[in-house]
């Protein structure tokens, strides 16, 4: 049905081809239909090399995933697609080399080879004048080596992610001077792994106003992670980040223009702040950071649906300050999930609604003896709690009726 759908409602037959089973396309019944078809799918799991050429001339869309065994496509393969302007190659887990050819493809707009090894992008991709989209993302076991100038001469490009990719170090700064180069560029995903790398997309306003997902990952040498007030209003658009693997990171700190003391981060001046930063920031997972010790910077985040902390063997609170403060914090959070955070005591110091919350994971957590719940908090839109049977026997309740109340939502993992 989606196929016929596809297809205008039969009007367009086989202009829509799917295969899973790639050695059909030698098939002398399969050629009328691919002189016609427009769109093509593989997936096949067991295939490990494809015809020598294709054959489709009229084909403006090829997606190849889940091609396990697939290491590389023949030198030919892309000869007789001249008008391909969608090319999906992710997924392939073995993929390592991109064919000669691929330069060739003049209208292609569109490049996705995300999950797969490729280690090395071959400059020949700057001939792709008219590419407005390249995903190089979840190449983490590799470190990519992308060639100086390659992206800056992608003269069309508007969408660049290697979101949970290492691009070498040594070129990494140059690559932010490159995409900062570009005057379509609009959206930007990217792993940052240097302090140096850090501080040159803190120095340009272009770069934050097109990022909407970030990653710090590696960072060893940074210890304070500053955000100025200026830097978080330019980075509206952000609504995806992850901090990973900083062993050195302490702290996490939003300062006043000017005023760069301990004693300015303080609570008052997070929920003076509310308003103003992180508006499309939806997903924050911190993973990894042994040595930092709170995300009170989290109050600065409304609007946030989804929290993970794992193995961060410091942090004590979530949200460390403000005793006295009574705040409507993670009103919209739907989803959180903490996971071997040995010292975790406290969440919040005091009862949150939790409005919209629907899912809470609770994993290796001993020392967290309490969750912030009472009378007021809402079970409204809660689906589970998931956790050890040991952890939650050894819970601690203000009134025993609030323990009654969410003990049906408790679920063993």
């Amino acid at each position: 049905m989606a196929l016929w759908l596809d297809g205008e409602c039969g009007k367009k037959k086989n202009k829509t081809l799917v295969y899973n089973d790639v050695s059909r396309l030698k098939e002398a019944q399969e050629i009328p239909n691919l002189k016609v078809a427009e769109k093509m799918s593989f997936w096949d799991e067991n295939v490990e090399k494809f015809p020598k050429t294709l054959v489709c001339l009229n084909l403006k869309t090829l997606i190849v995933t889940g091609c396990y065994e697939l290491t590389k496509f023949p030198s030919g393969f892309f000869q007789f697609v001249p008008l391909i302007r969608v090319l999906d190659l992710s997924d392939n887990n073995n993929l390592t080399k991109l064919p000669i050819g691929i330069n060739k493809l003049g209208a292609l707009r569109y490049l996705n080879l995300s999950s797969t090894k490729i280690r090395r992008l071959p400059i020949e991709l700057s001939n792709l004048k008219n590419l407005m989209t390249l995903l190089l993302e979840d190449m983490e076991s590799l470190e990519l080596i992308i060639p100086q100038e390659l992206i800056s001469s992608l003269i069309s490009l508007k969408l660049f992610s290697t979101i949970n990719t290492n691009v070498l170090s040594r070129v990494e700064e140059s690559l932010l001077d490159e995409l900062e180069s570009l005057n379509g560029i609009s959206e930007i995903c990217i792993t940052i792994c240097t302090t140096r790398s850090f501080n040159k997309l803190n120095g340009s306003h272009k770069l934050q106003r097109c990022i909407s997902q970030f990653e710090l990952d590696k960072c060893g040498d940074m210890i304070s992670l500053e955000l100025l007030p200026s830097f978080l209003k330019r980075m509206k658009h952000l609504r995806w980040l992850c901090i990973s693997d900083c062993d050195e990171l302490k702290d996490i700190k939003i300062e006043g223009e000017g005023e760069r003391t301990q004693r300015d981060a303080t609570l008052r001046n997070y929920i003076a702040a509310r308003g103003n930063y992180f508006r499309a920031l939806h997903e924050v997972y911190i993973d990894n950071c042994s040595k930092l010790l709170n995300l009170t910077w989290l109050v600065c985040a409304p609007y946030l649906e989804e929290l993970t902390i794992e193995d961060c063997e410091s942090i004590e609170q979530v949200i460390c300050y403000g005793v006295e403060e009574k705040l409507d914090i993670f009103s919209r959070l739907k989803y959180l999930k903490l996971n071997n955070l040995p010292r975790l005591k406290s969440i919040y110091h005091h009862p949150l609604p939790f409005s919209s919350l629907e899912i809470i994971k609770v994993y290796d957590c001993k020392s967290l003896r309490s969750l912030p719940f009472d009378s007021n908090t809402s079970n409204n839109n809660l689906k589970k709690i998931k956790g050890e049977t040991s952890w939650w026997n050894q819970l601690e309740w203000n009134d025993e009726t609030i323990k009654h109340s969410f003990t049906p939502y408790f679920q063993i993992p």
